[in-house]
This record gives C-alpha cells, structure tokens and sequence, in this order.
C-alpha cells in the first residue's frame, strides 16, 4: 500500500501515470484517461484514494512550513531567451 511521505523508495502506477513517494514530496508525472466505463471507475477511484490519503497526511501534519524551497530554486537564473 502506498503510503504518502513515507518513504523516498515507494512508487505506484496507475496505467500510465506514475506516482513516486518521497519525505517531503510525491512526483506525479505520465499520462492516465479516465474512460466512462467500468475501468475508468476503477481508474478514478485508485487516484481519489491516492489523493485523500495525500491529504489526510497533509491535514495530520500540524509543523508544515509555509512553502518547501524546491532544489536549485534559491540560485534560479532568469532565461535569458525569453
């Protein structure tokens, strides 16, 4: 079972969409359809657990900072083509 924030190993595909857990954030990155049929059902049911326990864990949490600083965010350079 997947828990949020609990590991930096832990990992969770839902078709194409992958989900990996880390300590301070979890990585979402691919690709899900959520049909209307059955499987979709199935699909959207498997991402709304996901998400409620996310939050549930968030809720729980009450010595969250206001923001956590991504990595390289504080030495970030401007584009210069744009």
């Amino acid at each position: 079972m997947f828990k949020a924030f609990e590991n930096d190993t832990a990992s969770h595909a839902i078709h194409d969409l992958t989900l990996e857990n880390g300590q301070d954030r979890i990585n979402i990155y691919g690709n899900l359809q959520v049909t209307k049929d059955q499987a979709g059902l199935a699909a959207a049911k498997v991402l709304q657990a996901f998400f409620n326990d996310v939050v549930t864990t968030l809720e729980a949490d009450t010595n969250l900072p206001e923001k956590i600083v991504q990595g390289g965010e504080e030495n970030e350079v401007e584009n210069p083509f744009l």
